[in-house]
């Protein structure tokens, strides 16, 4: 089992998905194996049917220039992505869609169906990205890795730890499912169980974790944490901090209240600031 469709996103308007973390995205595909497209997002900006805003600041030209502005940030990053794979020995195609404005992140979750594995930055320089990783995670039906923009990755051959937040819920066994394929690419896995999060988190809860992934030739180690007045968010940046794992592996929980989608503790931390590569799914 393995990653064979891998996408990597970057977005070009307001602001463009910057050089490192499109260095760093290329760099983990080589370290998850497989093929990767990069798919960059034009944006169309909707021509103002306004004659006397148009006469006083001409906006249809200004929204011409904006347009022709993402089109060339979107051939600058792909060139950055064919250098940065060209370095890491990596396989790469480019792809560029164009969408409506305010649309890039639903667009980009109707490509990542029909992808293994989606990976997205998150960090200040983009302030769209939070949203289009959330598109993905609820929208596509598929798994999703994000990864702070900030960060440098180097590409190598699998990864040396990785961590599961297991909590025994159906989200986190479905990102346990997805992740196999790089769990197999590590030289050690951890399972983290922060005991009383949940009412299934309680000691031993994750022996039958440690068993399935036997059954797949996994060796996985388990940490038990009792909590200490502490959120579920903090709890796992602590153990973060601590295991410095090179990718953590997690359930995305939210639901959809009225028109708002209300997330997970956990969750909204992971997709406002990862604090390493997160694969999670819902």
């Amino acid at each position: 089992m393995t990653y064979r469709d891998l996408l990597l996103t970057a977005l070009t308007y307001p602001d463009a998905t910057p050089d490192r973390a499109i260095r760093s995205g290329v760099a983990l595909a080589r370290r998850l194996g497989g093929k990767l497209t990069l798919l960059t997002v034009r944006v169309d900006i909707p021509a103002i049917n306004n004659a006397l805003a148009n006469a006083v600041v001409h906006l249809n030209e200004m929204a011409e220039l904006e347009e022709a502005r993402s089109a060339a940030t979107a051939q600058l990053e792909a060139a950055c992505a064919r250098i940065a794979a060209d370095q890491a020995g990596a396989e790469i195609s480019t792809e560029t869609i164009t969408a409506k404005l305010f649309e890039e992140a639903d667009a980009v979750s109707r490509a990542a169906r029909t992808r293994d594995l989606t990976l997205v930055a998150i960090g200040p320089a983009v302030q769209a990205d939070r949203d289009l990783a959330e598109a993905v995670l609820f929208g596509s039906g598929r798994p999703v890795l994000v990864y702070p923009e900030g960060a440098e990755i180097a590409p190598a051959d699998g990864f040396d730890t990785i961590a599961i937040a297991w909590d025994g819920s159906a989200r986190a066994a479905r990102a346990v499912a997805d992740a196999l394929p790089i769990l197999k690419r590590a030289r050690a896995v951890r399972i983290f169980t922060a005991l009383g999060d949940k009412p299934q988190a309680v000691k031993g809860a994750a022996a039958e974790l440690v068993r399935h992934l036997a059954a797949h030739g996994i060796t996985a180690a388990v940490d038990e944490r009792l909590a200490q007045d502490q959120s579920i968010r903090h709890r796992l940046a602590d153990y973060v901090a601590a295991t410095r794992p090179d990718v953590l592996v997690m359930g995305g929980f939210g639901h959809a209240r009225l028109r708002e989608f209300i997330l997970g503790g956990a969750t909204d931390a992971i997709l406002r600031a990862p604090p390493c590569p997160v694969l999670m799914s819902h």
